[in-house]
């Protein structure tokens, strides 16, 4: 008989264990050992005790479902909550475990006075995915439900919804040539006095004011704080007579083989210009060079920035869903 019980750490072995043989069905979710799993999961900020629960049978671990809410919202009927994580073992299932376990989950977010829930990366507990079609190249972090993956039907069956779509994409960089048009659009721009070059904190001014500018806090937050670093990481920037008008992020290789991305974002005054492009492709042939294996990103269906990674040679590799349910039933 399946018994409920709230969170008790002396399981985490076990949700281990129920993690690692979800990963094996397909091979989607990286293979993580203990101490990552443990990192992104039990360690993690979005990890919170009374939102999580367990389905036990004996001494089996049968299911297991962790859900979180943000301070801020506590109280707020149009804020959500957010479901991160909910694994039923594969021998388990269509047995209704899943469904009280969400059940449980939606009613800690409804005790905390929320008025729906999503399950999409706001959640904080992210599990790292490879791309398909490749030796197992890696995004770190998964912007939502699969689309038409078992979660997914399973999700709409209890009155989710899809909220947005995101996409995640994906190049292989020891193939990457870096494109005709970008070397027209840069030669155009520098007949401007607009050129797209590593960033040189002797020779570029107006950091400040093109973080000010943007209007992007993360983005913000992410030039300044590599710049605080002892020993800045090189960034490409567009820069209009030597002031910053455009940027892309920290460049270096990470442990996987990945091509860091923070983001690009170019200043309202000189958009339309094909810098958006521009700074991209650099980024690229940057990292190519520092011999980085592919690049990873994933953005909204909706996001216009779409197009320049779609140029860059990037393919769509994975299509997710931000999905939502409001307990009033009623979509907003």
């Amino acid at each position: 008989m399946v018994k409920y019980l709230n969170y008790d750490e002396k399981y985490n072995d076990n949700v281990y264990e129920l993690f690692s043989d979800f990963q094996k069905e397909e091979n989607f979710y990286k293979d993580l050992t203990k101490e990552e799993f443990f990192g992104l999961l039990f360690s993690s900020r979005g990890f919170q005790k009374e939102g999580t629960f367990l389905a036990v049978d004996g001494d089996d671990l049968v299911g297991f479902v962790s859900a979180n809410v943000r301070d801020s919202d506590l109280g707020n009927e149009k804020a959500c909550g957010y479901v991160h994580t909910l694994i039923v073992k594969k021998e388990r299932r269509r047995e209704g475990i899943g469904s009280k376990l969400l059940e449980l989950a939606h009613n800690f977010i409804k005790e905390k006075g929320l008025g729906g829930s999503r399950v999409v990366f706001l959640g904080g507990v992210n599990y790292p995915w490879y791309i398909p079609h490749t030796d197992k190249h890696m995004h770190p972090g998964c912007p939502g439900v699969r689309i038409n993956s078992e979660f997914y039907i399973f999700l709409y069956h209890h009155g989710y919804f899809v909220n947005s779509i995101h996409e995640g994409f994906h190049v292989n960089l020891k193939t990457y040539e870096f494109p005709q048009k970008v070397v027209d659009i840069i030669k155009k721009n520098e007949e401007e006095g607009i050129t797209v070059e590593l960033y040189d904190k002797d020779k570029h001014y107006g950091v400040d004011e093109f973080c000010n500018i943007i209007n992007n806090p993360g983005f913000a937050y992410s030039i300044q704080y590599n710049l605080k670093r002892e020993k800045p990481y090189p960034f490409v920037v567009a820069s209009d007579h030597g002031k910053m008008v455009g940027w892309t992020g920290s460049i270096y290789r990470e442990a996987s083989g990945r091509g860091h991305l923070d983001g690009i974002c170019v200043s309202p005054e000189v958009r339309g210009k094909g810098l958006g492009t521009a700074v991209f492709a650099t980024l690229c042939k940057e990292l190519k060079n520092l011999d980085s294996d592919y690049m990873t990103l994933f953005t909204g269906l909706d996001n216009p920035a779409r197009y320049i990674y779609l140029g860059a040679g990037f393919n769509v590799a994975c299509s997710f869903a931000d999905m939502k349910k409001n307990f009033n039933n009623k979509h907003n």
